[in-house]
């Protein structure tokens, strides 16, 4: 997990530290980036990124929960528009977690930062109600997410909405009326 306290200087290592992940995953795979690379591109030292992180992963879920905060404030529509808006426009980093097979740390990103959403919130009648709720909503994204990525992202935002909206009806359609 990562540990940012609120400190400025604390805050100002750890944007160091993104921006050279990221400028690094522009270069190489992400299982070829090492602290030393991190080091070396951030100009911050090995103690001050593990103060900051535990691992390099952890650094990606920074940007998850910056990415989904960031998508949430923007909501103009529905939360799945924001998001795959968000998404569609800053892919490196849900590029890599598909690649590298840590979807999970999108999963936990999308769910912590939901659980933020009053909106959502207000759609279910307690707090366990709202759990399951949630955790519907966000194994979806996810695997849209990761199908849109895995098929290569040829499709924008709208109409990776269209097919999802299509693929939902024909879904409740089969669950609900099997017989056609």
């Amino acid at each position: 997990m990562y540990h940012i306290k609120p400190e400025k200087r604390t805050r100002a290592s750890a944007r160091l530290i993104t921006e050279a992940v990221l400028q690094l995953l522009e270069e190489k795979p992400f299982e070829q980036i090492t602290i030393t690379d991190v080091q070396r591109v951030s100009s911050v030292s090995r103690s001050t990124f593990y103060r900051a992180f535990d691992r390099l992963e952890d650094v990606l879920a920074l940007l998850c929960d910056e990415g989904f905060a960031e998508a949430f404030r923007q909501v103009e529509g529905t939360i799945p528009e924001a998001v795959f808006r968000y998404w569609s426009k800053n892919s490196l980093v849900l590029e890599t977690l598909v690649r590298i097979h840590r979807t999970d740390i999108l999963y936990d990103s999308f769910r912590r930062s939901a659980s933020d959403l009053e909106e959502m919130r207000a759609m279910a009648d307690d707090q366990k109600q709202f759990d399951y709720f949630a955790a519907i909503i966000c194994s979806g994204m996810m695997g849209i997410l990761t199908a849109w990525v895995e098929h290569g992202k040829t499709e924008s935002a709208d109409q990776v909405l269209q097919q999802v909206y299509g693929a939902i009806g024909k879904a409740m359609e089969l669950m609900f009326f099997p017989e056609g």
